[in-house]
C-alpha cells in the first residue's frame, strides 16, 4: 500500500532529534536514514516507511549494528590518529 502522507527533511530531522543539516549529511554520506524519495529538489520520507524503519532499528540485536547511527569517524589532517 502506497503512503499518501510524507515527512519533509525538516520533519524527519525533528522526529530523529537531529539537526536538518545532520540529516542532509547522513543522506549524502550514505549513512543509515529512513527510506526517502526525491520530488524535484525536495526529499520526502513516506510516514509508513519511516515507521517500519524505526521498528527495524529497535529490533536489531547485533551490537555492531547498534552503532550504525553513530557519528562517522573523523578524518583529515586535524583528526589524524597518532
Amino acid at each position: 500500500m502506497t503512503s499518501r502522507r510524507f515527512y519533509t527533511l525538516e520533519e524527519i530531522a525533528r522526529e530523529l532529534h537531529i539537526a536538518p543539516a545532520t540529516a542532509r549529511n547522513r543522506l549524502t554520506l550514505g549513512l543509515p536514514m529512513p527510506p526517502s524519495l526525491r520530488v524535484g529538489r525536495r526529499r520526502l520520507f513516506p510516514v509508513d516507511e519511516y515507521e517500519k524503519w524505526i521498528a527495524s532499528q529497535l529490533t536489531r540485536t547485533d551490537a555492531r549494528d547498534a552503532d550504525d547511527f553513530a557519528a562517522p569517524e573523523k578524518r583529515g589532517p586535524f583528526h589524524d590518529k597518532t
